[in-house]
């Protein structure tokens, strides 16, 4: 005897509960057929007469379910770990989570209704009551092509490096497979896809509060929006969605999107003028993925070169290697013009522009589609020397938002848009490590900054003298005891040694100002124009700096003017807050020191 499951509505959820309660879960995309054997074992078949499993004890029930979120537990060791000489082999630090991975009703690429999966991570000290979750960091999962980098199979570099570090942050992580991975794996993936994940990604967050809240977990007050390179794009894209048709029910405290291409056609462009990319596995994931989902009927013989053409079912659709791998397997060495053909490198051959407009059309940046919600805050960063993602993809977000209202500015909180576009000499893996230390400092100190969402006095204060403009910190810093010009001057002198320069003190005018920073700008290989728009992209007008701290600089300090400070009462619960205890961040140099003292690492 066997059941079919062929004519059954892809939302649906298998539930196979066996004798003792045991439970067993498929998304009716898995299945093909479950079979009743005679030796009384029951045999799962997936697509292509795949045998997904046998399960051998007795039988108690099959239930379609239609609406409920369903789901196993397992417990997950999750890591901190980088790579720096002399520390030795393993993670820095380890965290223990309660894993759930659950499936749940969404719609697929073409409309239709579907089952995809997810999972959360619930750190054990949560799961136990011993601590209360802060809320939910919604992860959008970095570029996979194995099917066993899908979250649901327990894949979680970065969640674990949010999750397990010294700041110990109490925070449940929910992250989506997206179509493509984990019960959908058979089907194409929709990678950059911009809607199409953001929708799995939203629905995901929807389930997973069900869930949590069924199974008497509280997930707590906040909710942040994390996503790093083709994360960092989803992250943007559940942003958008979430403005247009999810803010009745969703609101996020803060996105935080990291080596984003947000203009996707603009990321092709510049594959194809630069004609290299360090990640050659991407330019053929992307015209795959985008020719499946969006429909566009293309051959593989007119798109690739043929020794890619042959093998795009082996390099892409099979899910059996990972990037590196596919990497290697078509040559790290190749150029763009050796994976696609000369109609796909030439930009006005008719067949590229068509992918342009489709591959517009799909990105954050598309003309029309996007009013953003102004109570929303977001975060993007993006290192100009990047190897993967051109900057000049990633840079387009910017004049967008501008254009919708929002003000980019380098200062967390200022703002709604706070932006970090002044990190040179990093590329692309490396810069994750800026993204990392930023957000996750971000999230650990949320709780300590905020309170009911509304910022506290003495940071909101603080922000309130940084509004003026960036000098103005300086001075304010000045009148609470500190002699920044000192510590500026001590500074100078040590670059001045540094680059053998001389001299030292900064009581200087612009040309010589200028001087310098033309001196360090070719140290560092940008040009004066690429730092003016570097500082322009975070939000910083380069003359009006220069001529401010200039001033300043020159000002002695008997002439200053200080502003009569404000209430006693701000001043005071700064000073006392200094005497009482440390920041988060001096917490976690501390323990940095101690962890690296113990393990014989000399630190200054």
């Amino acid at each position: 005897m066997a059941l079919t499951f062929c004519m059954v509505a892809n939302a649906k959820v298998i539930k196979i509960t066996m004798s003792g309660g045991y439970t067993k879960v498929y998304a009716s995309s898995q299945l093909e057929s479950i079979n009743f054997n005679d030796d009384g074992t029951i045999t799962v078949m997936g697509y292509d007469y795949k045998v997904l499993e046998t399960l051998d004890p007795e039988l108690v029930e099959i239930e379609i379910d239609d609406e409920e979120e369903t789901y196993e537990y397992r417990n997950q060791t999750v890591e901190f770990s980088l790579e720096l000489a002399n520390l030795g082999d393993g993670p820095l630090f380890t965290r223990t989570v309660r894993r759930i991975n659950f499936v749940y009703p969404s719609t697929d690429p073409f409309g239709d209704p579907i089952t995809l999966s997810g999972t959360i991570l619930i750190p054990f000290n949560i799961w136990r009551g011993e601590a209360k979750s802060e809320g939910i960091l919604l992860f959008n999962h970095f570029t996979v092509f194995n099917k066993d980098e899908a979250p649901s199979r327990g894949y979680a570099y970065l969640e674990g490096m949010f999750l397990a570090n010294p700041l110990n942050p109490n925070y449940i992580v929910v992250e989506s497979d997206y179509y493509g991975f984990g019960v959908t794996e058979r089907f194409p993936q929709a990678y950059i896809q911009g809607t199409v994940n953001a929708r799995a990604n939203l629905d995901c967050l929807l389930a997973a509060r069900r869930l949590l809240k069924d199974i008497g977990v509280k997930a707590g007050p906040l909710t942040f929006n994390l996503g790093y390179s083709s994360g960092g794009f989803e992250a943007l894209a559940t942003q958008k969605l979430r403005d247009m048709e999810y803010a009745d029910q969703i609101s996020f405290d803060k996105t935080f999107a990291g080596g984003s291409p947000s203009d996707i056609r603009e990321c092709y462009r510049q594959y194809v003028e630069i004609n290299h990319t360090a990640y050659n596995a991407v330019p053929p994931l992307l015209m795959v993925s985008t020719n499946e989902i969006q429909q566009l009927g293309k051959t593989y013989e007119e798109i690739f070169v043929p020794e890619v053409a042959d093998n795009v079912d082996k390099y892409i659709n099979s899910k059996m290697y990972t990037s590196w791998e596919v990497c290697d397997m078509i040559g790290r060495e190749k150029n763009v013009d050796e994976i696609l053909t000369a109609e796909y490198c030439n930009l006005e051959s008719s067949n590229s522009k068509e992918i342009q407009d489709v591959l517009h059309n799909i990105s954050i940046t598309n003309d029309d589609d996007w009013t953003p919600d102004p109570s929303q805050k977001i975060y993007v960063m993006h290192s100009r020397d990047d190897d993967y993602v051109p900057v000049q993809s990633a840079r387009p977000i910017i004049p967008y938002l501008q254009e919708r209202g929002y003000e980019p500015s380098i200062i967390p909180g200022l703002t709604n848009l706070q932006t970090n576009f002044v990190i040179p000499k990093l590329g692309h893996l490396s810069a994750t490590a800026v993204y990392l230390v930023q957000s996750l400092a971000a999230v650990a100190a949320w709780p300590l900054m905020y309170k009911n969402g509304e910022m506290i006095s003495p940071y909101k204060e603080l922000l309130q003298v940084a509004a003026t403009d960036p000098v103005s910190i300086l001075r304010y810093l000045d009148s609470q005891g500190m002699d920044c010009r000192a510590l500026i001057n001590e500074f100078a002198q040590r670059i001045s040694s540094m680059m053998e320069s001389g001299g030292g003190s900064i009581s200087i005018d612009p040309a010589k100002l200028q001087t310098i920073l033309q001196q360090i700008s070719e140290k560092l290989g940008f040009t004066l124009s690429d730092l003016n728009e570097m500082l322009s992209d975070s939000g910083i007008d380069m003359m009006k700096l220069f001529s401010d701290f200039v001033e300043y600089m020159n000002e002695h300090p008997e002439e200053v003017i200080v502003e009569p400070e404000p209430a006693p009462v701000a001043p005071a619960m700064l000073r006392a807050a200094k005497v009482k205890q440390q920041t988060p961040a001096q917490e976690y140099e501390q323990q940095l020191y101690d962890w690296l003292s113990a393990n014989g690492v000399k630190t200054k």
